[in-house]
């Protein structure tokens, strides 16, 4: 009996080991957007971004938890931080689904998150990536 709960418990700890290992190892996702609303003075504006990726990021020093339960992706671009609103369906008016990011640096968004402010995109601007 104890041989067989010894290798019950052993197995789960392999188990364990494996399940943390795979988490470790996956790579977080990078973007390459033609653009993003860039959040400025509560308002969300269209700009064009460069070639260079959008990283996700997570475990780092500057991130703060509380805008990433607020709903804000924490990245990285041209070794800048930012913080994007990810919304996923079409903004109202249009049937175009396409993912579009809503970015901005981290003192702009921990003013919008501390006035209690969700930016509203308008009708123009573009697709956010290819």
């Amino acid at each position: 009996m104890r041989t067989l709960v010894g290798t019950f418990t052993c197995l789960a700890a392999l188990a364990s080991f494996a399940a943390a290992a795979s988490e470790n190892t996956e790579p977080l996702p990078a973007y390459h957007l033609r653009g993003v609303y860039a959040i400025r003075d509560q308002a969300a504006t269209w700009q064009f971004s460069d070639n260079s990726p959008w990283q996700v990021v997570k475990d780092e020093p500057w991130i703060d938890s509380r805008l990433v339960k607020w709903g804000y992706v924490p990245f990285t671009h041209d070794n800048k931080h930012y913080y994007c609103l990810i919304e996923d369906r079409p903004i109202t008016g249009s049937n175009i689904a396409k993912d579009i990011f809503i970015c901005g640096d981290p003192v702009t968004v921990k003013y919008a998150y501390v006035n209690n402010w969700k930016p509203t995109l308008l009708l123009y601007g573009g697709d956010s990536h290819y």
